[in-house]
This record gives structure tokens, C-alpha cells and sequence, in this order.
């Protein structure tokens, strides 16, 4: 029962929120996305499976109720909604299709809505957001990551077991005790596993650069939640979100000229992140990937030929829900046929979506690649391009990992920074007309009076 009273105000907050600002909006969507994880796990009782669904669509709503604001979407614009359309169709229409093969029960594929459609109307979202509501999602953003933080460290000295109960939610939480000798669970924070921590973490970043940009009064602070927010992505002992960072951070110097400055703040936050997690073992587990023949058997385990199998078995897809990587309820468990299990998000989308479903999303994928965000008036182009390479990199590594498209509230932000990487690229706001009210014509008698 508690779990949907949860449910029903996160639709309420979300709603009232985006009434206020869609940057408000975005946040309440964040609030409950960061502590679904932690709710839900105290809270097993089946509604609670649906928190984050409903904050969506209590966002969603609100959009829906509220006067449409005039917007200029540029070339760009509209071939990006022209792409949302695109990729939200076609999964109903394997829905149609699904009767042809063996496929999951109709209700575990409702669910697999949730990876396939809810979430993508962020991306058209993200492209029409405003300056300024981007600097109030910054702002929720700040204080979530400081808020998880402060889990985390709970965590590492209390043990996770004082927050997270074994039950049948936590059942993979408490697979993940692969720290160190003494085989320690990985932090998840408030966060329903240690991955979606410390992909949300990484996710964040560049919102918590921007502001470093735009806010000099308050830097302090944001430094503070920098190295929180990093050491957080250590902490997690998730090994995905070390070498992502690694590469985000490399392509972002191929594409921005940073200033000495900025370069001296990098290395600065650098050294500070890079003592503490060296002095403490618990940030370390990332050292495994010096393993290298580890490292080259686990990428071939997800590379290898199960990808060709599932083009080749399944031209035109198992239906949702059928591959690993789509969260089902325990209370559906006992609807749901075994998942194929598949370490990779291309071949997750080969398996529900088919071939048709697979090529889309390569071909939205790289056209987003060439939208490299330019510089203009009032923007933040560390910040954006920060995004734009966080897109690039989180897409390039779903060769060696599911659940990009499932992570809550990761792929939320995944999608919003696809969507601003193209609304950076809109027209400016077209210039109001200022009417010019004529003077009145001087008198006549004081016109002669110049003249002379």
C-alpha cells in the first residue's frame, strides 16, 4: 500500500513541479529516479515497481495540459522529432507481430514499454529546454549527487545490509560482492544497484561543469559536489563508468580549446579524487582492468557470434521483453519466459526490436555523432560538448554491457543530453519589432523660430 501512495505523489510532485518551470519538472522526475532504488527495496510491494513511471508521466502530463510555448526548431529540430516518432512506432509494431513467435506473455511486454517508448520523449524534450531550465536542473542535480554521496559513505561504514533489505528486489544487489579480498558488496547508495550509481554519477557531470561555468559565486560548492560526484562514480565499484570517464574526458579535449585555467582546475580535481582513491582499497576494484586477458575475454564474450545468432534467428525480433536487460517485476515473474541473456544493448535491441528496430537506432545514433554543438551566445560549450561526447561514449561502449536504455534515472539523462545536443543547433529567437511611436510635428511658430 505504500508503495502506491509513493507511486501516486510522484505523479502529484512531478506534475506540480512542471507546472512551475519544465526545469522543476526534469528535477522532480530526478528526485524520484535517484531514490527509486532505495524506496523500492523497503518498499517491495509491487507498486512501487511503478514510482518513476508514474513522475514521467505526471510530467508528460503537464506538458500535455499546459500552453504550448512558440519555439524555433530548426532544420535539425524537426528531423529530430521526426526520429522520436520513428523509434517509438516501430516497437508497437513488433507488439503486432509478436503473436508470429514465441514471444513473452502480453503483460511482460507491456513492461517492456518502459525500455522501448516511455522514456524517449526526453529526447524531444531535452531539445527545447531553455537556458535557464537547464540551469534549475543543474541545481536539483547538485544537491541529489551531494545527497547520494552521503549514502554512499553511510554505507561503507555501516554496510549496505543497514539500508538495502534482502528481499526479492535486492536479489542482484547482493550477487554484486566482488570487492576486494574480503569480497564486499558494491555501493549502490540510494541507487537500485552500484552500476546505476555510478552511471548516474558519470551522467551527471557535465550539468555540474555547466554550472561551474555559469555560477563563479558559488564554485565552492560545485567543486565539493564535483569531487563527491566523482569519487561516488570510484566508490560504486562499477568499472563500466571509470573507463567511460576516461573516454569522455579524452574526446572532449579533442573537440574544445580548454583554457590553461580550466585545464589547472581539471588537474586540481584530478589530484584530490586521485589521492583518495588510492588510499582507500574499497575505490580500487577499477585496477582490475590491467587484467588484460580478462579484460579481452570479456569484450569477445559480448562481441562475439550470439549477436550474428540473433540477426540470423531473429530477423525481425523476439518481441520486448525477450532479452536481458528489461527489468521484470517479481510479481510477473511467474508470467515471463526465460530472457535471453545477451551483454550487449545492440544485441538487446536486435532481440526485441529485429533488424529494422536495430538499424534505426545505429542510423539515429550517428546522425547524432554529427551534430557536434557550436558556439553561441549565452551557452556553455564545455558543458554541451561534455554532453554531446557523453552520448558518444555511452552509446560506443554498449558493445560490452546491457541496460543503457534501462537505467533509471540514467538513461533519463542519456536522452536529455541527446535532445540538448540538437537544440543547441536551433535558430535564436527571432527579434520583436519595436514599434516606434512618431513625435508629434513641432508648432509652427517655433519651427520659424529655429529656422531664424
Amino acid at each position: 500500500m505504500i508503495g502506491l501512495v509513493l507511486t501516486l505523489l510522484s505523479i502529484a510532485g512531478a506534475w506540480l513541479a512542471t507546472r512551475r518551470s519544465l526545469g522543476h519538472g526534469l528535477g522532480a522526475v530526478l528526485l524520484v529516479g535517484y531514490f527509486y532504488g532505495i524506496l523500492r527495496a523497503r518498499f517491495p510491494d509491487g507498486f512501487s515497481h511503478f514510482m518513476f513511471d508514474g513522475a514521467v508521466a505526471g510530467l508528460y502530463l503537464a506538458l500535455l495540459l499546459r500552453r504550448k510555448r512558440k519555439l524555433r526548431y530548426g532544420h535539425d529540430g524537426q528531423v529530430l522529432r521526426l526520429w522520436v516518432r520513428v523509434l517509438m512506432v516501430w516497437p508497437l509494431f513488433t507488439m503486432v507481430l509478436s503473436p508470429l513467435f514465441d514471444s513473452q506473455h502480453f503483460f511482460i511486454q507491456l513492461v517492456g514499454l518502459r525500455v522501448a517508448i516511455l522514456l524517449l520523449p526526453l529526447i524531444a524534450i531535452g531539445a527545447q529546454l531553455t537556458e535557464e531550465e537547464v540551469d534549475s536542473l543543474g541545481e536539483w542535480v547538485l544537491w541529489l549527487n551531494l545527497v547520494a554521496f552521503l549514502f554512499a559513505l553511510l554505507e561503507l561504514r555501516l554496510g549496505v545490509e543497514a539500508f538495502f533489505p534482502q528481499n526479492a528486489v535486492t536479489y542482484l544487489l547482493y550477487l554484486s560482492n566482488d570487492v576486494g579480498a574480503e569480497r564486499a558488496l558494491r555501493i549502490p547508495a540510494i541507487f537500485n544497484t552500484g552500476h546505476a550509481y555510478g552511471g548516474t554519477m558519470l551522467l551527471s557531470l557535465p550539468l555540474l561543469v555547466r554550472r561551474w561555468q555559469r555560477r563563479p559565486a558559488s564554485r565552492v560548492l560545485t567543486a565539493v559536489a564535483l569531487v563527491a560526484t566523482l569519487l561516488g562514480l570510484f566508490l560504486c565499484a562499477a568499472r563500466s563508468p571509470v573507463v567511460q570517464l576516461v573516454g569522455i574526458v579524452g574526446l572532449l579535449l579533442l573537440v574544445v580549446g580548454l583554457s590553461w585555467r580550466m585545464l589547472a582546475s581539471i588537474g586540481a580535481l584530478a589530484v584530490v579524487v586521485g589521492f583518495i582513491v588510492l588510499s582507500n582499497p574499497r575505490f580500487q576494484r577499477f585496477l582490475t582492468l590491467e587484467d588484460t586477458d580478462y579484460v579481452t575475454e570479456r569484450v569477445s564474450w559480448s562481441v562475439n557470434t550470439s549477436m550474428l545468432e540473433v540477426l540470423t534467428q531473429y530477423p525481425l525480433g523476439n518481441g520486448l521483453g525477450s532479452a536481458g536487460g528489461t527489468s521484470i517485476p517479481f510479481f510477473l515473474m511467474d508470467l515471463a519466459k526465460p530472457q535471453h541473456g545477451l551483454e550487449n544493448e545492440f544485441g538487446r535491441i536486435a532481440m526485441e526490436q529485429g533488424i529494422i528496430g536495430l538499424v534505426l537506432w545505429v542510423l539515429f545514433v550517428g546522425w547524432l555523432f554529427t551534430r557536434l554543438p557550436p558556439r553561441r551566445k549565452g551557452g556553455s560549450l564545455v558543458a554541451e560538448r561534455m554532453m554531446w561526447a557523453s552520448v558518444l561514449v555511452m552509446w560506443g561502449t554498449a558493445i560490452i554491457g546491457t541496460g543503457l536504455l534501462s537505467s533509471i534515472p540514467g538513461t533519463a539523462l542519456l536522452l536529455l543530453w541527446m535532445g540538448i545536443v540538437v537544440g543547441t543547433r536551433r535558430p535564436a529567437p527571432a527579434a520583436r519589432a519595436v514599434a516606434v511611436k512618431p513625435s508629434p510635428p513641432a508648432p509652427s511658430g517655433r519651427l520659424e523660430s529655429q529656422r531664424a
